[in-house]
C-alpha cells in the first residue's frame, strides 16, 4: 500500500534549495497519510449503493487512523462514479476524494483513493448461537466487557448493548484470530453510537440490521495471528449509549475471537485484549443461547374468522442458553430476528382488506418491520391498544401473506403483540408527548383522533 503526500508540502519538494539558502524553519507535520489505493471485499445480494458508500468510507478512516495526528479528522466524499448497487459476483471500481483536516500542530492533506469493490459470492447464513452481552449493562471501570470466539463450524451473531458512565472511554470491537493460520471472517452487522439517547441507539441498529440481514450485506476481512482488526473503535462519552449487532462466519483458517472492550481515550486495545472480563452489574443478561429454530412462526388468518396473534420478547418463551449452568437469560429477545409468516385467505364474496398491527404489552417500545420486502418503521408507543403496521387488500376468494421480520430494539421494553385483523387500528403512533405519547408532558399535544386507514399500504 502507498500513501498520499500533503499538498501543503508537495511544492516544496518539488523545489529545491539554492546552496546558500538559510535552513528552513521547521515544517508541521501532515495530518495522516491518505492510501492512494484500497481493495475492498464485500457480500450481498445486492450490496445497495448506501450500503457500498458506507462501507467505502469505514475503509479508508480505517487505513487512514494509524497514522493520524491527534485531533485530526478523516473526510471521505461520496465516490465517483456514485455508488449505485453492486449485484453478487462483480467487481467495480471508484475514486473518492479525501481530506484530512488537522489537529493543532499539523497541516490538512487532500488526496484521492481508488477503492476496488469485490462483492464476492457466499451462500448465505445464519447464526447458529446468539452471544448476548448486556452484562455489565453500564461501563463504570475500563476492561473487556464480553468475548466471543466463533469456530469455522459455528458461525454466531453478537448482540451488545452498553451505556457510559462518569470518563469518557475508548469503546472497541478487536477481532483476533486464535493462531499463526491466517482466517478470512464474513461479518453483517449495524452499530449506532456513542449518543446520550439509549432508546434510539437501539433503534437504529434494529432498522439497520433488518436491511442488512436478509441480503447478507457485509464484508470479508482478513485477520491475521498476532494482528487484531478494529471491527469498531470510537470515543463514548458519560451517558453516551453504545450498541452493535454483528453476525460473524469464519470462511477459512482457524477460530475468530470477538473482544468488546471500554478503554481509556489513549490507551490501546492490545494491552486490554486478554484482561479478565468486568464483573457483572448481577441482572443476568448475558449468555450464549441456541438460535435455531427460534423466533420463526407461520399463523394462519381466515378473512371475516376470529383475529391471531403472535407475542414475542416475553419471559415465559426465551432462546435456551447453550450453557445449562450458566444463569443468564435473554428476556426480550435481545438480538433475535423473529421471522413470522402470517398466511391470509379471503373465503368471502367481498374484498376485504387485512391490517397487520402492533401492541404494546411491556411499555415505551420502538418498532421496525419488513414487511413482504418492505421497511415499515414505527414511532414510540406505550399504551396497550394497536397501531398500524401495513395493510392488504384480497379479492374475494384471494390469499396472501404477511411476511414479517422484525427484531427488539434495545432500550425498549417486551412484550409486544403483532397480529391481523379486518378492524381498521390507529393509522398511526402519537406524538412522543401526547396523553397517550411515551413520554406524555402536561401541556402536550392531545392524542390524536383516529382518522380512516388507508385502503393499502
Amino acid at each position: 500500500m502507498t500513501w498520499g503526500v500533503p499538498l501543503t508540502t508537495a511544492a516544496q519538494q518539488t523545489q529545491p534549495a539554492p546552496p546558500d539558502a538559510p535552513a528552513a524553519a521547521p515544517t508541521a507535520p501532515p495530518a495522516g497519510r491518505i492510501p492512494v489505493h484500497l481493495r475492498l471485499i464485500v457480500t450481498g445480494d445486492p450490496a445497495s449503493a448506501e450500503f457500498l458508500q458506507t462501507q467505502i468510507s469505514a475503509a479508508i478512516a480505517a487505513a487512514v487512523q494509524p497514522s493520524l495526528t491527534p485531533g485530526s479528522s478523516v473526510n471521505a466524499a461520496a465516490p465517483l462514479p456514485a455508488a449505485q448497487d453492486l449485484d453478487s459476483g462483480f467487481l467495480t471500481g471508484f475514486t473518492v476524494p479525501v481530506a484530512l483536516d488537522p489537529g493543532p500542530g499539523s497541516v490538512a492533506v487532500r488526496g484521492l483513493t481508488a477503492v476496488d469493490v469485490e462483492n464476492r459470492t457466499l451462500p448465505g447464513f445464519r447464526p447458529f448461537t446468539l452471544a448476548f452481552a448486556d452484562d455489565p449493562e453500564r461501563i463504570t471501570a475500563d476492561g473487556v466487557l464480553s468475548r466471543t470466539t466463533v469456530a469455522r463450524s459455528h458461525s454466531a451473531r453478537i448482540y451488545y448493548y452498553h451505556e457510559n458512565m462518569g470518563v469518557a472511554r475508548r469503546f472497541c470491537v478487536v477481532l483476533t484470530a486464535n493462531d499463526s493460520v491466517r482466517s478470512h471472517v464474513q461479518i453483517v452487522g449495524a452499530a449506532a453510537g456513542p449518543n446520550t439517547d439509549v432508546m434510539g441507539v437501539g433503534h437504529a441498529v434494529a432498522k439497520t440490521f433488518l436491511t442488512v440481514e436478509p441480503h447478507a450485506e457485509g464484508v470479508v476481512l482478513p485477520i491475521s495471528g498476532g494482528k487484531p482488526i478494529l471491527e469498531r473503535d470510537t470515543l463514548a462519552g458519560p451517558g453516551d449509549g453504545i450498541v452493535g449487532a454483528l453476525d460473524v462466519r469464519v470462511l477459512d483458517g482457524g477460530p475468530v475471537t470477538a473482544t468488546v472492550m471500554a478503554i481509556p481515550p489513549g490507551a490501546e486495545p492490545p494491552a486490554y485484549l486478554y484482561g479478565r472480563k468486568l464483573p457483572d452489574d448481577g441482572h443476568a443478561r448475558h449468555g450464549s443461547f441456541r438460535l435455531h429454530g427460534f423466533g420463526e412462526r407461520i399463523v394462519a388468518y381466515s378473512a371475516g374468522g376470529r383475529d391471531v396473534s403472535y407475542t414475542y420478547g416475553s419471559r415465559q418463551q426465551t432462546p435456551t442458553n447453550a450453557d445449562p449452568l450458566d444463569a443468564g437469560h435473554d428476556y426480550g429477545d435481545y438480538g433475535v430476528v423473529q421471522r413470522i409468516a402470517f398466511d391470509l385467505d379471503n373465503p368471502g364474496r367481498s374484498s376485504a382488506t387485512i391490517y397487520l398491527y402492533e401492541k404494546p404489552l411491556g411499555g415505551d417500545v420502538r418498532s421496525s418491520f419488513v414487511v413482504n420486502g418492505a421497511l415499515a418503521d414505527l414511532g414510540c408507543v406505550r399504551v396497550p391498544q394497536r397501531y398500524l403496521i401495513a395493510s392488504l387488500d384480497l379479492a374475494p376468494r384471494a390469499a396472501g401473506v404477511f411476511d414479517v421480520l422484525t427484531t427488539t430494539d434495545g432500550g425498549s421494553n417486551y412484550p409486544l403483540e403483532i397480529g391481523v385483523t379486518t378492524t381498521p387500528p390507529l393509522p398511526a403512533t402519537p406524538a412522543i408527548s401526547a396523553a397517550d405519547g411515551c413520554f406524555p408532558k402536561p401541556g402536550g399535544p392531545a392524542a390524536a383522533q383516529p382518522a380512516p386507514p388507508p385502503a393499502g399500504h
